[in-house]
């Protein structure tokens, strides 16, 4: 019993001054990898976890002209900070935030979720993204994080459900 084994061929063009093998090729379809999306109930699990813990913690404003910090002394500085790395994110990436320039400011590093242009956070959906920028405007506002995420979380009266919509669309997701 014999086999035989077909051998790929091999072209070989000659021309006056080279000589090319052409071998067999294998056409390799390279694709992005996708990066699952962190969802509102991501966000959201996060927050209530956050809050229970530290119901009564307030950030610490940065002061007048400065904006806030997502990590200080190493360790995430502000409610949506700690979110984040509940998340996935690392301190690595929360630095590069606290160093982003928003769009036109040349003077005052450090960006809000909704104005960054960081690829990290194109792992955010939408909605999710919508949530932390609410919180952080909270936050930046001096409030408890046990009250920002209970109001956050809570829909509004039914007659204000239209304007609930638009303006906290996590709730609605």
């Amino acid at each position: 019993m014999s086999t035989t084994v077909a051998e790929p061929t091999v072209r070989a063009s000659v021309s006056a001054s080279t000589v090319t093998d052409a071998a067999p090729t294998k056409q390799i379809v390279t694709r992005p990898l996708r990066q699952k999306k962190i969802t509102v109930a991501q966000v959201r699990a996060a927050l209530e976890d956050i809050a229970r813990q530290h119901p009564r913690r307030v950030d610490q404003p940065a002061g007048e002209e400065l904006p806030a910090r997502y990590v200080a002394v190493n360790r995430p500085a502000c409610l949506v900070a700690n979110v984040l790395v509940r998340v996935g994110f690392n301190l690595g990436q929360l630095k590069a935030l606290d160093a982003e320039h928003a769009v036109g400011d040349l003077f005052a590093a450090g960006v809000r979720v909704a104005e960054s242009r960081h690829p990290a956070l194109r792992k955010l959906d939408d909605n999710a993204k919508a949530l932390l920028q609410w919180v952080q405007d909270k936050q930046d506002a001096g409030q408890q994080w046990g009250r920002i995420v209970t109001e956050a979380l809570r829909p509004r009266a039914s007659w204000l459900a239209r304007w609930d919509r638009r303006k906290r669309p996590w709730l609605y997701a």
